[in-house]
């Protein structure tokens, strides 16, 4: 094309363009230019890579077969080096792609060679899908959830004897500690009857305590 000088590369004023999100001008030459790596890609997509190559090399373009490839290699490394799409959405778009193409030769298959490809391109997006490999065991439901937790000072309730009062009053009067947590080890144990309302309001000092 006249007027524009295609030796000259602007790959990198290119992809400085695209990462600032496009918040200047081109020059002509550098948006044609750009338009030609668009073209590359497009025809690479639909034609193949030689395809897409030897069709910039044809008038109006009349580029070097040398530069043509290189033109190509900047468009794949322009449009692909960071697209932030998300590895399973990409495996969705390749996934619909082969099914596409697959439901094209089954429509026009003629021999067993066809067949062939068709079968080879279910199994690639089969793989690409990820249907190949098994499904992580499901969590049962309410693993997570938070238990119900009953609290009981009677051991008969757990099918367990319960032990001598006595014994254990014993015990915790031996015991190197205040007497308001003996008193607590006597209620807990069963030993002397258990005042909720003492318990509540030891809770609530606790927290303030640790909220102070």
């Amino acid at each position: 094309m006249e007027g524009f000088n295609f030796k000259k590369s602007h790959f990198d004023k290119l992809q400085d363009y695209i990462q600032s999100g496009s918040t200047y001008i081109l020059s002509d030459e550098e948006q044609r230019y750009m338009d030609i790596l668009y073209l590359l890609n497009s025809l690479r997509r639909k034609y193949g890579k030689e395809n897409a190559i030897a069709f910039i090399q044809r008038p109006p373009y009349d580029i070097s077969y040398r530069r043509s490839r290189q033109m190509f290699d900047e468009a794949i490394n322009l449009f692909y080096m960071d697209d932030g799409i998300d590895k399973q959405a990409q495996r969705n778009m390749l996934f619909e792609q082969l099914m596409s193409a697959a439901a094209v030769i089954a429509q026009t298959a003629d021999c067993s060679r066809d067949f062939e490809v068709y079968s080879d391109m279910l199994s690639r997006a089969y793989k690409i899908k990820g249907l190949d490999t098994p499904e992580p065991p499901r969590i049962p439901e309410g693993l997570y959830n938070k238990p119900i937790k009953i609290y009981s000072i009677d051991a008969r309730k757990i099918s367990l004897m319960p032990a001598d009062r006595n014994d254990l009053a014993e015990r915790i009067d031996a015991l190197d500690v205040p007497e308001a947590e003996k008193r607590r080890f006597r209620q807990e144990s069963g030993v002397e009857e258990v005042n909720f309302l003492e318990i509540l309001d030891d809770q609530e000092s606790k927290i303030g305590s640790e909220q102070a």
